[in-house]
């Protein structure tokens, strides 16, 4: 015959895979919409293969994002000296959408410094990735891409 805390341990043990085996089922965490919501399509990166003199490699091939726009000198600036910060934005589809945000922002604050301050912090704030991004770009293109 068992003892009282063994069948309890028991019984515990029952409601607790209870409520594992139902996981987040009865749980409403609210996430949002999802994270293409916005429109925006991140880029994927392309594999191309070299033949070279130490062999055949495949390297990943970069996207056109980082080449000159024209009548862009943000953009511009950004292509030459912040590719490597540039591309993983336009490569996540959440820092895409914020990318998105924030020149819908700038554009809407026109020529309120303190408003587009606001745009480039909110952008910055968003996540690691967008934060790196403006470091640099503030590092090499804020004046042309009228950082505050």
């Amino acid at each position: 015959m068992r003892s009282p805390a063994a069948a309890f341990g028991w019984m515990a043990g029952l409601v607790m895979l209870g409520f594992i085996a139902s996981g987040c089922s009865s749980f409403d965490p609210r996430v949002g919409p999802s994270q293409e919501s916005c429109g925006a399509e991140a880029l994927s990166s392309t594999t191309s293969t070299t033949t070279g003199y130490a062999g055949t490699t495949s390297v990943g091939a970069t996207p056109t994002i980082c080449v000159a726009d024209a009548g862009s000198a943000c953009d511009d600036c950004e292509s030459r000296w912040c590719c490597a910060t540039r591309l993983p934005c336009y490569e996540d589809p959440v820092c895409a959408c914020k990318d998105q945000a924030l020149d819908t922002c700038v554009a809407a604050a026109g020529s309120d410094t303190s408003a587009v301050g606001a745009c480039w912090n909110a952008f910055t704030s968003a996540g690691t990735v967008e934060a790196a991004r403006v470091a640099c770009e503030i590092e090499w293109c804020q004046a042309a891409c009228e950082i505050p």
